[in-house]
């Protein structure tokens, strides 16, 4: 089961902390919005890194999704 992080445009204030504190995952994008870098999370120390950036985004817009 492949598990995909993902960011909602929508809910997004561009507080920065995914890309922050978790530039292996995320960079900001010209329009100050952030971009995933890695959108397969394939091993435990890529989701929990992940795992934190979901608890971490203050506008709930990062989440982990499970194919």
């Amino acid at each position: 089961m492949a598990t995909r992080l993902r960011i909602d445009l929508d809910r997004c204030i561009k507080a920065g902390e995914c890309y922050y504190n978790h530039p292996n995952l995320f960079k900001v994008g010209k329009d100050g919005f952030p971009t995933v870098l890695i959108e397969d999370v394939t091993d435990e120390a890529l989701k929990t890194s992940a795992e934190a950036a979901v608890d971490a985004c203050p506008s709930q817009a990062i989440r982990l999704d499970e194919d």
